[in-house]
């Protein structure tokens, strides 16, 4: 591996979201993907804090980790002025020019985490407490206004797995994530910093690449 310990460290926001890269980063064969190794931290400060502080956090890992991933949501990120894109290229910047170089990849989910959550699936309302059927899920989130018929994604995520869980009686807790993850078809995902990553993970990981050379 070229002298480095692990393949990729992932700086994220908070405990939601590391358990998601838990169940995401040990599915190799889903996202098609080599087998990694890994290693993933928690900024203290959420997302605000890996947006000003990622190199900080980053800098002990420079020689350890072949590379570098910082993911946080745009709500939350202090700077909801500015696109997703505009907050990965400056964070990502601040990055290459303090060790990284083109070892790194910031991804900004917008508007949250919870938007990688609403996937057609049996098994995501399952989870979530309504049983198999993701249909009637979804349409007792329409009657109740809270995800629009013309819409693939819930406005607002976050509010909408709040509302789907506590209507069930089902604890939120950052496990219902790995859960998800675990459960999850990567390649199915049509979020556009999802794709990002995916597609960022086969670049650096390439199905049949040596991690010997």
């Amino acid at each position: 591996m070229n002298g480095y310990d692990k393949d990729v460290f992932a700086l994220v926001a908070d405990k939601s979201m590391e358990q998601a890269f838990e169940g995401l980063l040990a599915q190799h064969e889903k996202l098609r993907i080599r087998q990694i190794r890994y290693g993933i931290g928690v900024h203290p400060n959420h997302d605000a804090g890996c947006r000003t502080d990622a190199v900080r956090l980053l800098r002990p890992r420079l020689n350890s980790h072949r590379y570098a991933l910082v993911v946080f949501d745009r709500d939350g990120s202090g700077k909801e002025n500015l696109s997703r894109e505009q907050l990965q290229k400056d964070v990502q910047k601040d990055l290459g020019r303090n060790g990284w170089g083109n070892r790194c990849k910031v991804i900004v989910i917008d508007p949250e985490l919870e938007n990688w959550v609403w996937a057609p699936s049996g098994k995501v309302s399952e989870i979530l407490g309504w049983g198999s059927d993701f249909h009637a899920l979804r349409q007792w989130l329409q009657a109740h206004e809270l995800w629009s018929v013309k819409d693939l994604k819930p406005s607002d995520p976050k509010r909408v797995m709040e509302e789907a869980t506590r209507r069930k009686k089902v604890k939120r807790s950052a496990t219902l994530f790995k859960r998800i993850a675990d459960i999850s078809q990567p390649q199915h995902c049509q979020d556009p910093a999802f794709i990002e990553l995916r597609e960022t993970l086969q670049d650096w990981f390439p199905v049949g690449d040596d991690p010997r050379n």
